[in-house]
């Protein structure tokens, strides 16, 4: 069985990322100390969840780490996420988000190890494609320093691994530990008495939203065929609605009323009508989304539901207590 190392293991990709590794065939290996001894050589710099940071473990660090594991590939997921967090930890964010992916691709080169890197579709000139999909050729042009650093990241990735690949989700929502989902973060407001939460979107736009466990089978699909390798893949559910129409469904499949809780900002819809293609990645693998979204948010609701310690609006709340005004950077 091949080993694979998760960057960002405790984050919402990463820990579902763990979760799946082994029904596809591969044995995943913790970066973390308490649950591997031998991942001492990057547990002198960590993050609050006690994951290595990308960033001040050394490059040397963690090519010791990559030899003594045995690592066949890495999973490059660790970043910090979403324009509305960048904007409160600009200095910190590209340094994990493009320093950090500078020394995982160094080290993994020097040790022979191929890396795939989770992107984000915030990297495109989104405004072009209001009528038609994106797709993984199409123009580059972020408008938020979130979507500059993910680009630069993307670059770094190219030009400092000899075998990469390039995976990026389109909308990938969950439940509990979803961070940044308009469906994770408006149940959770109505389960807890929230009475208004910012969302950073027009309802009247269209967005295509996959279930987390779908995007991460999705990932390991193409790990595992030899010709995705050096290539770039969007994913995608490929079932678009617009935005307000999917607050609607909610509503059917939850039994509640979520729209007064939605305090709409249009004005920093930057994305507009934001769909993508999936035809490459069907082409190249025999993947295919299994959740719908009617299934996808019944188990979004049970699941935050049951959450303990789970606040998807503690950026927001950040932003609020530190006087930030987050609208300015969309």
């Amino acid at each position: 069985m091949s080993k694979i190392f998760i960057t960002g293991e405790r984050g919402f990709i990463g820990t579902n990322l763990v979760k799946r590794a082994k029904q596809h065939g591969f044995d995943f290996i913790s970066g973390i100390h308490e649950l591997n001894e031998d991942a001492a050589f990057v547990s002198q710099f960590t993050t609050e969840k006690g994951e290595p940071c990308v960033h001040r473990n050394s490059e040397e660090a963690w090519m010791s780490f990559f030899e003594v594991n045995e690592i066949d590939y890495v999973i490059h997921n660790a970043a910090v996420v979403g324009t509305d967090v960048v904007a409160l930890n600009a200095k910190e964010s590209t340094l994990t988000n493009v320093q950090g992916t500078f020394n995982i691709c160094r080290a993994a080169k020097k040790c022979g190890i191929p890396v795939c890197y989770m992107g984000t579709t915030v990297i495109y000139d989104t405004p072009k494609y209001q009528k038609i999909a994106i797709e993984e050729d199409s123009d580059r042009g972020p408008h938020t320093f979130y979507g500059c650093q993910k680009l630069a990241a993307e670059e770094v990735v190219k030009s400092h691994s000899d075998k990469w690949m390039i995976i990026r989700p389109l909308f990938a929502y969950g439940g509990e530990g979803d961070m940044n989902s308009l469906i994770a973060k408006t149940i959770y407001a109505k389960l807890n008495g929230v009475p208004k939460v910012q969302m950073f979107l027009d309802p009247t736009k269209i967005k295509d939203y996959l279930h987390v466990n779908d995007y991460c089978d999705g990932v390991f699909s193409c790990i595992k065929e030899d010709k995705c390798w050096n290539n770039d893949f969007n994913i995608a559910a490929e079932t678009p609605l617009v935005t307000g129409e999917i607050i609607d469904l909610m509503d059917k499949v939850c039994g509640q009323s979520f729209s007064d809780t939605i305090e709409w900002l249009p004005q920093t819809e930057y994305m507009g009508n934001h769909i993508l293609s999936g035809r490459k990645v069907r082409e190249f693998t025999d993947w295919y989304p299994k959740i719908g979204l009617v299934e996808g948010i019944r188990m979004s609701y049970e699941s935050i539901l049951k959450s303990k310690g789970y606040n998807p609006l503690q950026h927001l709340e950040e932003a609020e207590e530190r006087g930030v005004d987050l609208t300015e950077y969309f």
